[in-house]
């Protein structure tokens, strides 16, 4: 047969139109999004996404599977302490608040989403720890102006290590909220390592020709509309996690530089992560 049949043919022209229209359906809804919510207003969106999600609770699947090999690995390395008081962002229902519990840490933990901060209270109840309901935000307004929901961290002594919950850095939206908040963490807690997770930018993300377009053209039209948003080339929304950034792989010592930190720990997969120390001279 030298040539496909002319319905297979008739298939894939119209499967490929089909995909041409879900790129440009997935552009038109990353950059409303992005473009018309405010970056104030993203993590308590994508807060109540994630909190309608069972996995995430006592009892679901993702928060008795307990850590990941990789999370105990990193802090099986030399450069995090062995005790000492762990602050942990975006911690959810708990989860990788009961395992540091369990090492025998005292744990500072926060996250947006008031039902986790609800059930982490509960998983963590006569134990050292504290759960306080806040976003990435609030911890550097804490770290600014030691006001706002986290100001108790702001005024209590030192942490021996932080962690920025599991995948959470990439809902950190745009790159220079992400390094905002890795200063304030460093004003924070000035000789702690930070261990961090996030999702890079697969070679397979690169956004079709045609969403590529269209996203450019929102851009422009939404700006000069004066949207309040901001969005960069690796942002998007997906329905069931929020907003969210694939980071490129030059980004990571990068800002860790910028913020005072070096790479102690980079490793691309299966779940991205690094662990940052300290720079000495800062």
């Amino acid at each position: 047969m030298d040539r496909a049949p002319r319905w297979v043919r008739a298939l894939l022209a119209l499967d490929k139109v089909a995909s041409r229209i879900d790129a440009v359906r997935e552009g038109l809804r990353d950059e409303v999004l992005l473009a018309w919510i405010p970056l104030e207003d993203r993590a308590a969106i994508t807060g109540a996404l994630y909190g309608g999600q069972g996995t995430y609770l006592p009892g679901g699947h993702r928060f008795e599977s307990g850590l990941f090999g990789w999370e105990k690995r990193a802090l099986d390395a030399p450069a995090f302490p062995r005790t000492g008081r762990v602050l942990v962002g975006a911690a959810g229902a708990g989860r990788e608040l009961v395992a540091l519990l369990d090492r025998g840490y005292e744990v500072t933990a926060f996250d947006p989403c008031a039902p986790f901060v609800t059930h982490a209270r509960e998983v963590a109840r006569g134990r050292p720890a504290t759960v306080l309901c806040g976003s990435y935000a609030d911890l550097v307004l804490a770290a600014e102006s030691g006001a706002g929901p986290l100001a108790s961290i702001a005024q209590g002594p030192p942490f021996d290590a932080v962690i920025l919950g599991w995948g959470s850095f990439s809902h950190v939206l745009p790159s220079s909220e992400r390094l905002a908040l890795l200063r304030s963490v460093r004003r924070l807690a000035p000789r702690a390592p930070v261990l961090l997770s996030f999702m890079l930018r697969p070679d397979s993300s690169a956004p079709p020709e045609s969403k590529g377009r269209v996203r450019d053209a929102l851009r422009r039209a939404f700006s000069a509309m004066g949207a309040p948003g901001v969005s960069e080339s690796g942002d998007h929304f997906f329905p069931d996690s929020g907003f969210f950034s694939y980071l490129m792989p030059d980004e990571i010592p990068r800002v860790a530089w910028d913020a005072g930190y070096e790479v102690a720990l980079f490793e691309d997969g299966p779940y991205p992560h690094a662990l940052f120390v300290p720079l000495a001279t800062r």
